[in-house]
């Protein structure tokens, strides 16, 4: 049976141009007051949160705010192929009339528009929230490569922080990614892999990250305590405000293990005496500022560098990543763990350049005739001989004299038998 809803909007379209101008003005109206009740109320999900960061305070530490993510997560979903999932739609659907024909159209138009994104994805236009390997991400993001972006000629443009519409698009970017990584079993479950589409994008919100944070160092707390403490206290002790003027006059990304070092680098003047981060070429990564003045701008910018090599190495796989923080069984200071990932970088490119092609392209045909493996198996081996290498100019053998050992060490060993004395 034709539907209803359909028969009236066919109708609109032949309406007189009089007729049709009224029908819109009433449906942008009632989008309007739509919009406004989102705003102001929200679902049963989002109170019952409320009332458990109520009851326990500590909670905003991590989640700041409720309603607005709540709404917003609601924006989306009502404009997606996930609409039925919400309780007020269903409601709209079963009222009938014009509640019922603006509930299909926000989530007809919405499906559309994220079907027009998924296109757009493929063709290298719209980035998400990439691989889940972080070797692979690391590499990428070394060729200039920015998550949740647009891409426009060879520059990078975040469309991050443009909610609500930038969930839609970054759901649709997400559904990409993760069919990469599927079986065609698992492609076909539409459902499953639109949920987790929708996580993967919620996880990397910014109204989110603190209990993104907290979920890490629960699960991983080995890896994760450490950072999500430092984080929680540098955004304690310094004002948003502020930290965004130290990320303007200091460009580049810095370490901050600590908490201590988590304030400083959100403090002008302070910043710039951290070790700055680093890519997996061991050169410190620079922040190109926002399109706009850069102290306002939400939309930042990167510059695909195109390079050579790192095309080459991801182009069938291959991993450069982050050497051992631990020498001879003694963690490097930031400082020599800087210096030892630049040395690496800077041996590493030509060996790599010269085994891969990466400027040659008769060398390029012989290495791509090899087996995927073998190539990936090559790339590794070379880096373990290079960092090999590195790690004996800059620290030794890797050997603990005995003269080097602190007093405290010295001190906790417990004391020879009566009548020996220890040759130190």
């Amino acid at each position: 049976q034709w539907p209803q809803h359909l028969d009236r909007a066919l109708m609109t379209l032949l309406e007189p141009p009089g007729a049709a101008a009224a029908s819109a003005e009433t449906l942008i109206r009632s989008e309007r007051q739509s919009l406004i009740e989102s705003v102001t109320q929200y679902s049963g999900v989002g109170q019952g949160v409320q009332r458990i960061t109520q009851s326990m305070p500590v909670l905003k530490l991590v989640l700041p705010f409720i309603k607005t993510p709540t709404n917003l997560l609601k924006f989306t979903l009502e404009r997606s192929p996930a609409a039925p999932l919400l309780k007020e739609w269903r409601a709209d659907v079963k009222a009938g009339g014009s509640r019922r024909d603006l509930a299909v159209a926000k989530a007809m138009v919405g499906s559309g528009m994220m079907a027009l994104m998924t296109e757009m994805v493929a063709q290298g236009h719209i980035t998400g929230g990439g691989p889940a390997d972080d070797d692979a991400k690391a590499l990428m993001r070394a060729n200039g490569w920015q998550p949740y972006s647009v891409k426009i000629g060879d520059k990078y443009y975040s469309y991050q922080r443009m909610d609500p519409f930038s969930s839609t698009m970054g759901i649709a970017a997400d559904l990409v990614d993760l069919q990469g990584h599927m079986t065609e079993k698992q492609r076909d479950e539409t459902a499953t892999l639109l949920v987790g589409a929708t996580l993967k994008n919620l996880s990397n919100k910014t109204w989110l990250s603190g209990l993104t944070d907290l979920t890490e160092a629960i699960n991983d707390p080995d890896r994760s305590a450490q950072r999500f403490l430092a984080r929680l206290a540098g955004s304690l002790a310094v004002p948003a405000g502020v930290a965004q003027v130290a990320r303007v006059t200091d460009p580049v990304l810095r370490e901050a293990e600590t908490e201590l070092d988590s304030i400083r680098s959100r403090i002008p003047g302070l910043s710039q005496a951290l070790e700055p981060k680093r890519d997996v070429w061991g050169k410190p990564i620079m922040s190109e500022g926002g399109l706009g003045p850069d102290i306002i701008s939400p939309v930042w910018q990167s510059t695909d560098k195109r390079d050579p090599l790192t095309d080459a190495l991801l182009g069938f796989g291959g991993r450069v990543g982050a050497p051992s923080k631990t020498v001879g069984g003694r963690e490097l200071s930031p400082r020599e763990y800087g210096q030892y990932r630049e040395e690496i970088g800077e041996r590493a490119r030509p060996v790599l350049d010269a085994l891969t092609g990466a400027s040659d392209p008769v060398t390029a045909a012989l290495f791509n005739s090899l087996p995927i493996d073998e190539r990936r198996d090559a790339v590794a081996d070379a880096l373990t001989k290079i960092r090999r290498g590195v790690r004996k100019d800059m620290f030794g053998d890797g050997k603990k004299e005995a003269s080097k050992r602190s007093i405290a060490e010295i001190l906790s060993e417990p004391p020879p038998p009566t009548g020996f004395v220890l040759d130190r």
